[in-house]
């Protein structure tokens, strides 16, 4: 999903800080390039850290880290993990080149930069103490600027901008995976980088299976609102009406549907609870989950705050299967997954053997690629689905064949506390692009990054999947979703 105010699916690399030194401060980025930064200590800090990232040397930025950071920053990450981020950032795209200063005051500033090798575009904010250390700070992919986008946007100058970036990411080692922009059912951009399988060679396509991650939030809440449309259940009804004898008292009486679809229950994970008879046999049904969160006490009042939730959709699939009396995985396949066309998606319960199937790479615990151990599905995620099938997916959504109108007009709706920055309906993100609204939901998990997102009144679909680590996807759904969102927004003059 994207969230405004924090581009969820950008990871945050902080970096470090320095003592201020005496001077003016201009951040030189070539022999044609030169962005003027503030005299104050935050754009100081800056200044020193483009530096730095020109010429990345892992050894130097540890020391430098060790030595500048301020004593609250280190007791938030080590400095060999910071540095260890900024290297790969770094040295991945040839160096950050400033562009603009977005806002600046005497202790803080963000900037917006570009990859030197890459063209990705970047929004970095570093925030000093009073004493001149680097207190906090973040760099986060980000939208280009509008003004970069191309003169034309017609269907040839999409696949071409599309291939283009993604042959870009995939040189620079950011990306392995495929990018799809769909007008309707008919694609219009496609490429695809890196292998599905890198000992085979093994090309990826728009057959090609992933693990989709938290992506699959949004099939709980389709079958939610299924349900939901055929009166046997209401967003208001507690978890208690299916659940009589949950353990949790509070969940029980006080959660309701809503808030499990909206990350406002309280409830907070199960994922690092699965067994490893789970994760090598799999799992029939949703409910099987339940022992491993169902006796924990929600972190706030339901419905009073925000924290994301995997627990919380692992009940609502389980709401399903005992509203409906089918598995969940079954409930999927016959009421999702074949009235949209979705031929090669599965709920990916049961470990699946298939040629089709992409490899996941991780850099978890190593500074090499490695298969990453496969997951296993639930619904909270991990589903297994194809380019081809999420655009089948979205059409069948935007059609009114999965769900009434009404429906995901509710998903694509703000709910919970305002003013939380979220911008979060119910298993759907929302976010303004250039004035247009994309909604949508992402996926992360070791050797998974993926993104689907509907561009809101019109009929395009971006659909980005990778096999490997977050934020793999961000890298290449940022530069194609203002892409798609620029050409709506000309389309409507």
């Amino acid at each position: 999903m994207i969230r405004p105010r924090r581009i969820a699916f950008a990871r945050l690399l902080l970096v470090a800080a320095l003592t201020l030194p005496a001077g003016a401060v201009t951040a030189q980025t070539s022999s044609r390039e030169t962005v003027a930064l503030p005299d104050t200590a935050a754009g100081h800090l800056m200044s020193d850290w483009i530096a730095q990232c020109r010429e990345p040397d892992l050894a130097r930025m540890t020391a430098w880290i060790g030595k500048h950071l301020s004593s609250g920053g280190a007791g938030r990450m080590s400095a060999g993990a910071r540095a260890a981020d900024m290297f790969e950032t770094c040295s991945a795209n040839g160096g950050l080149a400033p562009v603009a200063v977005a806002s600046s005051e005497p202790l803080s500033i963000t900037l917006r930069m570009q990859g030197r090798k890459t063209g990705a575009w970047f929004e970095g904010v570093l925030i000093a103490n009073a004493e001149g250390q680097l207190d906090r700070g973040g760099l986060r992919p980000a939208l280009p600027e509008e003004s970069s986008l191309p003169a034309r946007l017609d269907d040839a100058a999409m696949a071409r901008e599309v291939k283009q970036t993604v042959a870009r990411l995939t040189d620079a080692g950011l990306f392995s995976g495929i990018v799809t922009v769909a007008r309707g059912d008919t694609v219009i951009a496609r490429a695809s980088g890196g292998f599905a399988n890198r000992a085979e060679n093994t090309p990826i396509t728009g057959s090609s299976r992933f693990t989709l991650g938290s992506m699959g939030k949004m099939f709980t809440a389709v079958a939610i609102g299924q349900l939901a449309d055929r009166n046997k259940l209401t967003l208001d009804d507690t978890v208690g009406k299916f659940f009589p004898d949950y353990p949790n008292k509070t969940v029980r009486d006080k959660v309701s549907v809503a808030m499990l679809l909206s990350h406002t229950s309280g409830m907070g994970d199960f994922l690092d609870k699965r067994t490893p008879a789970m994760m090598k046999h799999g799992v029939h049904r949703a409910a099987e989950f339940m022992p491993l969160y169902a006796n924990d006490e929600p972190a706030f009042a339901p419905g009073s705050g925000r924290e994301y939730s995997n627990a919380g959709f692992a009940l609502a699939g389980a709401i399903v299967e005992k509203v409906s009396g089918e598995s969940y995985p079954d409930y999927l396949r016959k009421h999702i997954f074949e009235p949209a066309g979705m031929l090669h998606s599965s709920a990916n319960n049961i470990p699946l053997a298939d040629p089709a199937l992409v490899t996941p790479y991780t850099k978890e615990g190593s500074p090499d690629w490695k298969i990453a151990e496969a997951d296993i599905g639930s619904p909270a995620g991990g589903a297994i689905s194809s380019a081809d099938d999420l655009v089948r997916f979205a059409e069948a959504l935007r059609s009114g064949r999965l769900v009434s109108k009404a429906w995901l007009k509710d998903m694509a709706t703000p709910h919970g506390p305002a003013g939380d920055g979220w911008g979060y309906g119910y298993a759907m993100g929302i976010a303004d692009i250039y004035g247009e609204t994309a909604v949508g939901h992402d996926g992360g998990f070791p050797g998974v990054s993926t993104h689907l997102l509907l561009v809101q009144g019109s009929p395009y679909t971006v659909v980005v999947l990778a096999n490997q680590d977050p934020p793999a996807e961000v890298y290449a759904t940022m530069p194609a979703v203002a892409l798609v969102a620029e050409r709506v927004k000309r389309e409507r003059k």
